[in-house]
């Protein structure tokens, strides 16, 4: 189950803000949301790419 904050709750966080698993689970469900997402939505998108990059990547992350 997910226990992180919803979109809604982190509009106003700065991302640098967001936790990893956070990250994460926006970035899958923009990944799938992809085709629908207007210019504004795919940009955010690749925001959260750069945070992820940033902070070296998900391989350490385990999701269960």
């Amino acid at each position: 189950m997910f226990e992180e904050r919803y979109m809604g709750e982190l509009e106003d966080v700065p991302l640098k803000d967001w936790t990893l698993t956070e990250l994460a689970f926006h970035h899958h469900v923009m990944a799938q949301m992809g085709g629908f997402l207007n210019t504004e939505g795919v940009s955010f998108h690749h925001t959260i790419i750069n945070e992820i990059e940033r902070r070296g990547g998900l391989q350490d992350l385990h999701l269960s």
